[in-house]
């Protein structure tokens, strides 16, 4: 039986085991996935854990090479930037930079420390939205050169994370006041190309680059849009536009086409963007949708005109966010404060997962966008491209499972047991898929057509990294911890 072109190009890219490297985030070529990982599924917290070392809390998701695994996290004011043996987990070096300025988040899952490190496995950077980009040399941790960069100051920090490409260091800041993409020399941090984003608001999304058969192009979301660079000159190829303006996902591709899905606030209104606030559970009448008053009536119990965060249900995303909505941080929200928001007009793009065909040129949103998708859109967790699906994890606790090929969903919504929050992206290993809530629940699933758990597991510490996966041991990062997993040891 013939294969498509697609499964193909999926059994080329994970038929080979992982080699000891996990150079940046989401790993080698931006995947999140691995086959023949000879890692034991379902693994299991206690048998098979190799070691468990606590770490300064972070977000960032680990990096690998060699024998050398890379972390970030803060301390205080302190950035940590953590070199860590990865078969044992002890400190081989540990570096700081002092933060330049307080960061003042709007969302309680915001940190100092989320983007992940990138390493050519001689250097490893690393880049803070409170200070800038610095490279280190693997070995002994020593600053090779650093780029004090004007300070990004957003409501929910900054998450996208710097890249390699060929000899080049890649580093997107949307919304920072220097707004652009910007390629540095890895060796020597000399600036070779800047593309300048100033209609481009916060944006936490790292960029990806996409190989096909035309070529290699570096895809960036960001505000509305998907832009296709050169990553040796940063000339811009193409732009699909339309999209969500707050974008925190990054793009994946194959050698066909490329995929974005992409959610945020302001492209939601009414039902949609209470539910998603408050939670799908949590009853809101029709009167309420199109009064905002009277919903803010309702939630503040004790009618002394202000509601607390206290007053929301618990674990909404209304409450992790409650300060970027608080004006006058008095630590209420007022009816003039609230009401307004949810009376806004929905913002320009839309919501929604679209494929986008190789081989564009211009704005090819009329031409080469093969289909749209406008359910189960992820907020934070980036697409998953795996055993010919394209998996969405969407907060609330949905998974939809899309056809790259024509976009028709197989899985439609389909409820995980976690109803919270989700941000690691979901992994793809050995014929299954992991995936992580905030919570610290994880669940192990068959990549199929239906919810098949294989395992739960509760590693009792928010989980908002996703996985990394060589020689047979699987990294997990927790806020406060890392956890590795193999097979051969206790049981």
């Amino acid at each position: 039986m013939l294969r498509s072109p697609f499964a193909l190009t999926c059994a080329l890219a994970l038929s080979v085991p992982a080699a000891a490297q996990w150079p940046q985030f989401l790993g080698p070529s931006g995947r999140a996935a691995v086959d023949q990982s000879r890692v034991p599924l379902p693994f299991d917290l206690e048998k098979h854990r190799a070691f468990r070392v606590e770490v300064p809390a972070g977000h960032s998701s680990p990096v690998i090479a060699g024998e050398r695994l890379f972390l970030t996290g803060s301390e205080d004011r302190e950035l940590v930037m953590l070199c860590l043996d990865r078969r044992d987990g002890k400190t081989l070096w540990k570096q700081s930079v002092t933060a330049r300025a307080d960061e003042q988040y709007g969302h309680r899952a915001s940190a100092l420390a989320m983007p992940s490190a990138c390493t050519d496995g001689k250097r490893v950077f690393f880049s803070f939205g409170a200070y800038g980009l610095l490279a280190l040399d693997v070995e002994t941790g020593k600053t090779l050169w650093e780029k004090q960069l004007p300070l990004a100051k957003h409501d929910f920090g900054t998450g996208a994370s710097p890249m390699l490409v060929d000899d080049l260091v890649i580093l997107q800041r949307d919304g920072a006041p220097d707004s652009a993409i910007v390629a540095y020399a890895q060796a020597d941090g000399a600036e070779r190309w800047r593309v300048e984003r100033l209609g481009c608001i916060s944006s936490y999304a790292t960029p990806y680059l996409w190989e096909h058969a035309g070529g290699r192009e570096l895809v960036v979301a960001g505000t509305g849009l998907l832009t296709s660079l050169d990553p040796k000159t940063g000339a811009k190829i193409w732009e699909v536009n339309g999209l969500t303006m707050l974008v925190c996902t990054t793009p994946i591709g194959d050698a066909q086409q490329l995929y974005f899905a992409g959610w945020s606030s302001p492209g939601a209104i009414g039902a949609e963007l209470l539910a998603s606030a408050f939670g799908e559970d949590f009853a809101i009448s029709s009167e309420e949708v199109k009064n905002p008053k009277l919903f803010f009536a309702r939630l503040d119990a004790d009618k002394d005109g202000g509601v607390r965060p206290e007053d929301l249900p618990a674990g909404c995303r209304a409450r992790d966010a409650f300060l970027a909505f608080d004006a006058n941080k008095d630590g209420a929200w007022q009816e003039n404060e609230f009401v307004p928001f949810l009376s806004r007009s929905q913002a320009r793009g839309a919501n929604i997962a679209v494929a986008v065909k190789a081989g564009g040129k211009g704005d090819v949103t009329a031409t080469h966008v093969a289909w749209r998708h406008e359910k189960g859109i992820p907020y934070v967790s980036s697409p998953l491209l795996y055993r010919e699906r394209l998996w969405l994890v969407k907060a609330g606790g949905t998974l939809t499972t899309l056809d790259p090929a024509t976009g028709v969903a197989k899985l439609d919504q389909a409820r995980l047991p976690d109803r919270g929050e989700y941000y690691a992206t979901p992994f793809g290993i050995d014929g299954h898929v992991l995936i992580g809530a905030t919570s610290g629940r994880a669940f192990l699933l068959k990549a199929a057509d239906q919810v098949e758990i294989v395992s739960e597991l509760d590693f009792e510490d928010e989980l908002l990294a996703t996985p990394a996966c060589v020689d047979g041991v699987l990294y997990v990062r927790t806020v406060n911890a890392l956890w590795a997993f193999r097979a051969g040891l206790r049981g």
